[in-house]
This record gives C-alpha cells, structure tokens and sequence, in this order.
C-alpha cells in the first residue's frame, strides 16, 4: 500500500530515514564453521529482529512512523533459506544458553550479572519474535510495507559496484534479476533501488527505467554538482534525463550519526562494540577456556557472542559497567538532537523552496544495533518525538513524497559513490584492482553464450533442459564473483582471504561451466553440485545476459541458411531502406505506426522494403514480418546517455550495420530517413557510397516548441533537422501545412517537399467500421453504461493539449453532468495531468499506455473522441476516431485542420481555448444523431483519402524517381 502523505498545515518540510540492510551471500552448505556467516546471526540478533520489534512497539502504541529499508536480494536469500534459518534458530538457542550460564557464573558479581539477566531476557524476547514469524523475517517487514509504515526497496542481485561492470548487459542482469527476487518475496513490484554502495554512472538510469524503477538514492556530490546545477540543491530529489529521480544524501544528518569523532554511537554511556566475552574470556585458565569454547567456532577461533558487559567509558583502556539507563536516557537526549537539527533545517528551506524540502538521512542499517547498539532505541525515540512532540517535521517516504511533487528539476549527475572520497577508489585501487581484468573477461563471456544459446537448442551429447540448468548457473557464478563485498574487503584489509578465496572460486566455477558449455558436454553431476552448493536466485534467467548489440547481418541472422535466401531474395530488385529509430512492437509515439504502416503497405505492393531500426527487448535482431526486412541495431554503450547523445550511438550502430549490409552483398538504391533522429546514418550512407536519399519530417522543433528554441538541446535538433532537409533530395510531409512550415524554416523550393498524408489500412477500416455499433457492450465493459463517454488518445505532453481538454470539463459537467473522460496514454506530463484533474474525481480516468485491444474498447464505447493539440502536422489518431465513425472535435491548427470540413464531418475548436472546446463538445454530446452523420461523412472521406493502398502508389513512383526502376505489378486486391 502506498500512501499519499496528508501534511498538516504547519509542516515545514520531511525527513526520510533510510536504512540499508545488505549482506553478501555467506550461505555455505557443506559446514557452518564459517567466520562470515556469523555476520548474518549478529545482524539477525542485533539489528533486523531488534528494528521488528521497534516497529512492533510503535504500532501498538498508535505512533504513526515512516521508514525506508533496503533488503538486498542477497540478504532476502538468506532469511528466505530453509537451511539457514535452522542454522540461526540454533545459535540463537545457545545465545539463551550462554546468557542463563552466565548469570549463574557472575552470581557473585552484582554489577555485571544484571546485564547477564537483560541479556537473557532479550535473546528470548527475540527468539519468540523469530518464531512467530515462521522463521522468515521478511514476512514481518513485508507486513509492515503493506501497513505503508515501511517502504522496501530494492538493489542489485549481489551488490555488484556498477560503475565499473565492463558491459550493460551484465548491470541489465544484476537490476532484472534483484527486481524478479523482490516480487518474488515481498509480492509487488519495487519503487525505488539502493545502487549498490551508491554507485552511480550515467546510463545505469536508463536501464532502471527499463526495468520499472521510478528513484534511487545518491551520493550528495552527484546532485550537488549535477548539470545544471539544481535549484533545489540537496532538498529535494533531481530527475535523471530518463525520468528516474535521484534522492541525494544530505550531508548534515550523515554526519551527526556517521562521524567516528562527533557522531552519535562514540558516547561514553553507550556500550563499548569492542568488549564481548567471547574475546574476553578463556585467556586466564584452561577451565575458563572450556567454558566459553562452546560459543566460538569449533575451529576454536574466537568471534563476538553478542554478549559486552561495557560501556565506551572514554578513549583510555579503563572501562566501566555498561548502564542500560543512562544508555537508554543518552538516547532520548540523541533522537532529540537530531529532530531539533532536522526542524532547523527544514524550517530554513522551507522559506526558499516552492515546494517542502524533503531530508534525506541514509546509513547502514547494520550501523542500529550491532555497531551502536542503541541505535534501535534511538530510532524508536527519534519516531516517537517526532509523532508526539512537534508539528514542523514530518516522516516521509520517497514515494510519498514523489506522490506529492511527480515534477521535479531535471540534470545530469556525476559518476560517484558514498565511499571515500565520493568516486570508486575503495573497490579500485592496489589491492583489489587485479579482480577486473577477470570480472570484465567473465561478463563478455556470459554475454556471447547467453546470445548463442538464446533459443534453446538440444545437441547430441546435451539436452536443453540441462544446457538450461548451466547457464544459469554460469549466471549465479559470476554474478556472486561481483559481489561488491569483496573487493570492499580487500580494501578494508579485514578478511582478506576470504574475499580472494570467494571472487577465484566463483570465477573458476563460472570458467568451467562456461568451457564445458562450449565444448558441447555438460557434466551434470558438477551442475547439480553447484545448484546445491550456490543455491541463490532460483529464478535467475541467463537470457537477462543475451547482447542486443548485434549490427553485423552474419550475426543478425544467425542461420546461414536463412542468410543466403535473404540475399538471394533481394538482389535483382530495387531495395529500399527505411531509417526510422522507433519500429513496431517499440512505440513511443505516432512515428512507429506510421513507418510501419508505409512500410508494410510499399512490401504489399511488391517492393522489396528494409526497415533499420533500434533494438526494443523481446524482439528479434532480425526478421521478415509481414513481407518487411526489419534490422535491429544497438547503440553501443555511451556514458553520455540522454536521448539526444543516445540517437548518436544508434546512428553509429546503424551506420556500421549498413556498410556490413553492404560488404557482403547486399544492395542498398534508396534511403528513407525519418525525423532528425536518424540523419547522421542518411547522410554518411549516402556520401559514402553515393545513394540518393529522401526523408519525411513528421514533426519540427521549431513547432513543438510553438517557435521558441530557447534551450541548446531545441538548437541542436534543428540543426540536425535543417541538415536532413538540405541532405535530402525530396522532403516527404504529411500535410500542407507542414509544407508551409517546412519551407519557411529550411528554404526549401517547393517542388522538393511533396505531400503525402498518413493513412490507415482497409483491413482495419473495415474491421472498426463493423464494431463500431457495439458502443453498449463497450461502455459495460467499462462500466459506464449510462455516461456520455468523452475519448483521448495520445502522448501525454504539452503540444498534445489535453490540459486544454481537463480545464474544459467542468464546464462541459456543467451542461452534460454525466460526462466521463477517458485519457489513454503516457508521457512526461502525466503526474502533472493527473494533479490538474484530481479535483474532478472519476470523471477523468487515466488508462495508461492503450494497447490495440484496450484503444478498440475505449473508441467503441466513445461518444465523442476529442484531439485538442495546439501543435499537430497531422494527426493519426483522428483517422482512428473516423475509422470507428466517433464524432470529431479536434483543434483548428496544421494537419488537423486540413483533415475535417467544420460543421460537416467534425468541428474545430480554438487550439488552447476552453470555451470553444465545451462548446463543440458539448454540441455533440446534446445532438447525438446530429454527430453521427458528421461521424457517418467522415469514414466516407476516410475511404476516400487516407487509405494506405491507394496513398502508397504516389510513393512509389517517387522512389521510381531515383531507383530508375519499373513499378511492379501490384498484387493487392482492389
């Protein structure tokens, strides 16, 4: 459940405490004799149960708190296993035995058995919270995210440092595995991602968008010295240039609890981390080592019982008895600290920012508890003061916060991190440096078998099902070899060993997987050995790992069967290109319908038509679909990964792509581009092997912008927009209107820009004008069946106009009460969209991205589809609403104006005017039968005009133009 926070009026800003709880995967089957995997037994004792029972405490008490936790998929696989959580129901046993041995044994100590008393009682307390929840921890602090006191998110599957992975594919696989193993767990879809010890480099932002993560947590000089430089400095988040928002850490609160010299944790009352009796005792006699013998590890090597009789006291050797009193007094006095520090803070922004700075306050949650370990108590206090003794602040979490201000100051961040010195240096320096040259040989590994062995394919000596089985755990190895942890450890100079022992024996398990894969014999009996051994990420999927990135066409079209036929099929005849950078099934706009549409009705023509394009996951590097070549490019990773540097790399890939096409055989007569985004591909291709070029400009800059190009990034796409138009001999254009605009800004002579409205396909004509009189079945379909449906359909951005169309519905409420809109759709605009409508309840409903079948319900159940761009050089989804004969009110401005005869077969409202779209609307709506002829005229000039069978022709001889070839004979049915 996530919440929208409810501010009271006197709040002068948030504080979102956020705890990350990681542990690399310590699990190891054979013996629990492991050193390491006691780190995963403290944090259960010191830190994850003592914060359940926090939570446990306020709740019962009605106080209304706020936290923000990672759990790791490593550390959700630990307190998931079976086999550990036995291990840990056992050492939590003899903790309880150790503490009751311990009272009897300083029974003549009246200072130290107390503690020996409270310690017994906790371990107890702790061990009835444990059993109650099964054993399985995360059923506790799944309870309290769906109570929305607790925000989880996630982080990569094994804590890989991400800047420096070598390929994208392996970062893909670490966020898409993490984000399968969250749901798996915790039973939704994660929000938010801890980048593993906040490691940022840009482009990681690009493939948390991809895979469904909205934020992430940052270093403070990442946004700090972000560009631009962010208004809001470090109080509130930044969007990243692919919309996912990046919350910075707020250095102040960070070192109030972090600072080893000034920091909460070092106060002499607090008890001393470094004085456990599991160090303390055995030195003296030969029976006081039989004592405490038991409670180390049976390789007799001494570890922290959990059990300290001592507070910090001061810098000296002396040592007093740890006060659980003036601890616990110490604590309160800390939470109050902090609250007074944090209202300062937020009372000062709050006077100079538009909006309620938001604190952000990360730390290891491994810090509360097992480092500090009051630090449970103080966060039990920090909350409680904050609930009962204050107005001014706030707990929030990020996602409430993103509820209330979806809008935010977008820039591009620096690579950095939360270690030293805010860069990479901790897990890349001297000692650990040698682990990458393996790491990153082992990534391009993966990547190349994960590719070959994409489809699944029995051998002679190897079934699939277990060539399966090894690559996924060819997987788990490497992903376990990049476990950021080691290398960490190699710097902090701690276990050493250990590390180097882990990082060699995952990247030998993974190298030999790898060579008995290639071999072609799999040896199943090591698999299974492994499976046990490495049990982490049941559902791993090796195919996270398959390349994209393949431009050579002996790679794009692996058989070489199907190769040969290919070249074969086209080498006798004209071969036409189109360059588009969006192709179905990737849509993003208007543009992917429209080249597809051209493309398959030029193929259904008898034209031998290409379509070089951008890879979209799922979808083949190669296929032949519906008569088109369709090739798919990847962009070759860039660290400069906005959309405009992006098109840059596709246009290397496509280039690259091309001159391979032309290498081996293959012909290229014509080159299609279309819009900006693909003109360095035309241009190279063109002068470097003298190929005559058209293009269509679907859209300008210049328009979108309504004539202002007032940023660099608007400049730079006109340029390279006043490029494609002089590079081209013909500019296609979809309207007159666009010719207009297209010779005013390029000086184009007006025989060079031809006209060629967009259209659609008889098939799909003729199958929306036979369900357009199920209007009934579709409003019960949507549950509306005595509303008077209103239908948008269209990019969420603002030349699209809808927020002309929200500030037109109360009037048309007013006139026509029960009136529901419906927007279909996705775009930058939709939080802010979403706000402006708020007020209006459900009479406007917000679909999302409409896919065919879900636009097919929407347009039959529409009594009016309304169009209010206030930039539009045609207009597809008006051909939609004619399709489905729906009554028409659409702005009077480009393309759109040319496509209706007002008063006759739709009305054209004021482009931006709210009184003219309620009226117009509301005409219609009043006058049904009035707009079904005007419906009715319209699918007649549909018919007549914009049908791609017939539009196609005038194309084609163009291309004949410059192809110097016959038009085929035509085999479509009239």
């Amino acid at each position: 459940m996530i919440n929208r926070i409810k501010a009271k009026p006197e709040v002068k800003g948030y504080l979102s405490l956020v705890l990350h709880a990681h542990l690399p995967y310590i699990r190891h089957a054979d013996r629990d004799d492991y050193m390491e995997e006691r780190w995963f037994y403290e944090a259960m004792t010191e830190t994850y149960l003592p914060l359940i029972d926090v939570f446990d405490r306020l709740t019962n008490d009605g106080v209304d708190f706020r936290i923000t936790m990672s759990l790791t998929p490593t550390l959700l696989s630990l307190m998931a296993d079976r086999l550990m959580q036995e291990r840990y129901a056992a050492h939590l046993a003899k903790l309880i035995e150790l503490a009751e041995r311990e009272i009897d044994r300083l029974e003549q100590d009246q200072g130290l058995q107390p503690l020996a008393r409270m310690y017994a009682q906790r371990f107890r307390e702790l061990k009835a919270i444990y059993e109650s929840s099964g054993r399985n921890l995360i059923t506790r602090f799944r309870h309290y995210q769906d109570l929305g006191k607790l925000e989880i998110v996630t982080s990569a599957a094994t804590h890989g440092f991400l800047p420096l992975m070598r390929t994208e594919e392996a970062i893909t696989a670490q966020i898409k595995t993490a984000v399968r193993h969250y749901e798996k767990h915790l039973g939704r879809s994660p929000r938010g991602i801890w980048l593993p010890e906040c490691g940022y480099t840009p482009g990681v932002d690009r493939i948390l968008k991809s895979c469904g993560l909205q934020y992430f947590f940052a270093d403070s000089k990442a946004v700090a010295y972000a560009s631009p430089r962010p208004n809001r400095e470090l109080l509130a988040p930044l969007m990243t240039p692919y919309g996912v928002t990046a919350f910075p850490r707020d250095p102040e609160s960070s070192q109030q609890v972090w600072s080893s010299e000034n920091g909460y944790p070092g106060d002499y009352n607090y008890r001393e981390y470094y004085r456990d009796i599991g160090w303390d005792l055995g030195w003296g006699s030969a029976e006081e080592w039989e004592y405490i013998r038991p409670y180390v590890l049976p390789t007799n090597e001494r570890v922290n019982t959990g059990i300290k009789y001592y507070r910090i006291t001061g810098k000296g050797k002396h040592r007093e008895p740890y006060n659980p009193e003036w601890a616990r007094e110490r604590a309160a006095e800390h939470a109050g600290n902090f609250m007074f520090n944090r209202q300062k803070q937020a009372e000062h922004w709050d006077a100079h920012l538009d909006r309620k700075p938001i604190i952000v306050s990360p730390y290891d949650a491994e810090l509360f508890g097992h480092w500090w370990y009051e630090g449970p108590l103080w966060i039990e206090m920090l909350c409680r003061k904050i609930f009962h003794d204050q107005h001014e602040l706030q707990m929030i979490t990020p996602s409430e916060y993103l509820n209330e201000y979806p809008i935010a100051d977008t820039g591009k961040l620096n690579e950095s991190s939360w270690g030293r010195n805010g860069s990479a240096e901790v897990w890349l320096q001297g000692d650990n440096d040698w682990i990458y040259r393996h790491l990153h040989e082992a990534e391009g590994r993966m990547v190349q078998l994960a590719t070959r062995h994409e489809h699944l394919e029995s051998r002679p000596r190897l079934s699939a099902s277990l060539l399966k089985r090894a690559l996924n755990q060819a997987a788990r190895e490497l992903m376990l070899a990049q476990s950021s942890d080691w290398a960490f450890i190699m710097d902090s100079k701690t276990v050493v060993d250990y590390a180097c022992k882990r990082t060699k024996n995952h990247l030998g398990c993974f190298r030999a997987l790898c060579s008995q894969i290639e071999d072609g014999y799999v040896d199943e009996a090591f698999v299974a050995e492994l499976e046990e051994k490495d049990n982490i990420f049941p559902d791993i999927d090796y195919r996270d790992y398959a390349s994209i990135y393949r431009t050579a066409p002996v790679e794009l079209i692996r058989d070489e069967a199907t190769w040969r036929t290919v070249l074969q099929e086209t080498k006798d005849r004209a071969n036409v290109f189109l360059l588009a950078w969006e192709y179905p099934p990737k849509y993003v706009g208007g543009l992917s319908r429209a080249v597809c549409d051209l493309a398959e009705a030029m193929a259904a023509q008898g034209e031998i038509v290409h379509v070089v394009t951008s890879s979209h996951y799922g979808a083949p590097a190669f296929e032949k679909r519906n008569g088109v070549y369709v090739h798919r490019v990847t962009p070759l990773y860039s660290a400069e990964t906005d959309f405009y540097h992006w098109t840059f790399e596709m246009n290397l890939a496509m280039i690259d792509h091309l001159v391979q096409w032309k290498e081996h055989g293959g012909r290229i007569d014509l080159l299609h581009a279309h819009d900006w985004m693909v003109y360095h591909t035309l241009r190279e291709i063109k002068l470097s092997y003298g190929i005559p070029a058209v293009c269509t400009i679907h859209a300008t800059e210049w328009g979108r912008n309504q004539g202002r190009l007032s940023t660099e990034l608007s400049r730079n796409i006109h340029r390279l927009e006043t490029g494609l138009a002089y590079d081209a001999e013909q500019v296609f254009v979809c309207s007159q209107a666009m010719k207009h605009e297209i010779q005013q800004l390029f000086h184009k002579e007006e025989s060079k820009v031809l006209v060629f409205p967009n259209g659609v396909k008889r098939a799909d004509a003729m199958e929306a004008a036979t369900s357009c009189h199920n209007r009934d079945a579709a409003k019960r379909e949507l549950g509306v069946e005595h509303e008077h449906v209103l239908y948008f359909v269209g990019r969420l951005v603002h030349e699209k106009g809808v927020q002309t169309l929200i500030h037109a519905m109360p009037g048309i409420l007013s006139r026509v009460p029960n009136t529901v809109l419906y927007i279909s759709g996705a775009g930058p605009m939709e939080n802010e969209l979403k706000q402006l409508a708020a007020h209006l309840g459900d009479r406007v409903r917000f679909t999302g991205f409409a896919h065919k079948e879900q636009k097919h319900t929407h347009y039959c159940a529409a009594d009016v589809c309304v169009i209010p761009s206030l930039y539009e050089p045609f207009g597809i989804v008006a051909l939609e609403a004619m399709m489905y004969q729906r009554p028409l009110v659409l702005s009077d401005t480009g393309g759109l104006a040319e496509m209706i005869e007002h008063g006759v077969d739709g009305y054209k409202a004021l482009p931006g005017h709210v009184d003219s779209l309620v009226y117009h609307v509301t005409d219609l709506l009043l006058q049904p039968q009035f707009g079904r002829q005007m419906a009715e005229r319209a699918f007649a000039k549909l018919e007549q005009r914009y049908i791609w069978e017939q539009l196609v022709n005038s194309i084609r001889e163009q291309y004949r133009k410059f192809t110097h070839e016959l038009l085929p004979a035509a085999p479509v049915k009239p």
